[in-house]
């Protein structure tokens, strides 16, 4: 299920999370820093209150407004968001009819351009929904390969695409990657 939220890029180091826009919305105009709960505990945070996002309700983090350190302040550097796709989605226009907004983040890793787009579990367990929804969703990445990723109640993600591509995924933590909404259709 699709939310809306905020981006968050970490203070320290390269990587893109997301805070519940209501969540974010309730806290003081001038909160820019937040502590996010990751995987591997809390880090500060800066949250780019400029416009919202849609996001699957299980890339949503845990945060609290936090006190900037003065080297919290920089700006945190950025991802390679790997191949050049269409335009990202704006989540508040009211969009054409026919189209659909899905999450995705395209990832260039040893030579191999590809995008893994959020979708279902069930879907990713279903080797024939899954095949016919990489297929409907190819053209609208430019024809680049597709990695469908669905996540467990406990955050696991599941994945199906082509081998190669999945044994890249393998080490990738999916906070590290660059998630975007985009409209297909």
């Amino acid at each position: 299920m699709a939310t809306w939220a905020y981006s968050c890029r970490p203070c320290a180091g390269p990587g893109e999370w997301f805070v519940a826009a209501a969540l974010v919305d309730e806290m003081p105009a001038g909160v820019t820093v937040l502590r996010v709960q990751g995987a591997s505990g809390w880090a500060d945070a800066v949250v780019d209150r400029s416009h919202r996002v849609a996001v699957d309700c299980s890339l949503l983090r845990a945060a609290v407004a936090a006190e900037p350190a003065e080297d919290a302040r920089a700006a945190p550097a950025p991802v390679d968001a790997g191949p050049e796709l269409a335009e990202p989605a704006d989540p508040t226009a009211a969009g054409t009819p026919g189209s659909a907004q899905v999450h995705g983040a395209a990832i260039s890793l040893q030579g191999h351009r590809f995008v893994v787009v959020l979708t279902s579990l069930d879907v990713v367990r279903s080797p024939g929904e899954a095949q016919m929804l990489a297929a409907d969703l190819r053209p609208h990445f430019g024809g680049v390969d597709l990695v469908l990723m669905g996540q467990s109640d406990d955050g696991t993600p599941y994945y199906h695409g082509a081998p190669a591509l999945l044994a890249l995924l393998a080490d990738l933590p999916i906070d590290r990657m660059p998630w975007r909404a985009y409209t297909v259709g």
